[in-house]
């Protein structure tokens, strides 16, 4: 079996914590501030799902609530199990490259003057502050979080200081080449 892409684990695991249906597991990803980290919209959600069930993954059930309509909840299979544990050791285990849009734009950069690069670095900073502080506070709180959503915010925090130091030395090297 081909690995499973990230969406489609990030969907895995919402089910095996807990059957659901499409809109709870929107719901948990909003909850989670998932979307921070991943991108996946609502109809992407339906044809993920969808993916898994052929992929024999998960299965859906067709249940009544009360007054509800009828939805489908989804339930993990042994198989899909299987493929999660193989996911995480995979996506644990090894490096991923990442797909920045600052570097696509400073790759597409060619045509600014380093004063329009300045000012948009600088609009850039003023927003990795922001987040940093954000998260700063978010991990500040989540004292009596679970290790998985403490583990993530402490990442993202790491890569907002990181990318913070990166755009300061970035305005050091525009200044002296003005």
């Amino acid at each position: 079996m081909e690995p499973l892409s990230n969406i489609e684990v990030i969907l895995l695991s919402i089910v095996n914590e807990k059957p659901s249906y499409a809109y709870e597991i929107d719901k948990t990803i909003n909850l989670r501030d998932m979307r921070r980290w991943v991108r996946i919209g609502v109809a992407s959600i339906y044809q993920v799902l969808k993916r898994l069930e052929e992929k024999g993954l998960v299965y859906s059930k067709k249940e009544k609530e009360g007054r509800m309509p009828v939805r489908k909840r989804y339930y993990v299979t042994k198989r899909g199990r299987e493929a999660l544990v193989e996911a995480s050791k995979r996506l644990l285990s090894s490096l991923e490259w990442y797909y920045i849009d600052l570097n696509v734009g400073l790759e597409a950069s060619d045509l600014l003057t380093p004063g329009e690069i300045a000012s948009c670095l600088s609009k850039r900073l003023d927003i990795v502050r922001a987040n940093r502080k954000r998260l700063k506070e978010m991990y500040g709180n989540a004292s009596d979080a679970g290790f998985k959503k403490k583990a993530v915010i402490k990442n993202l925090l790491y890569f907002r200081e990181a990318e913070e130091r990166f755009l300061k030395e970035l305005f050091q090297e525009i200044s002296k080449n003005n």
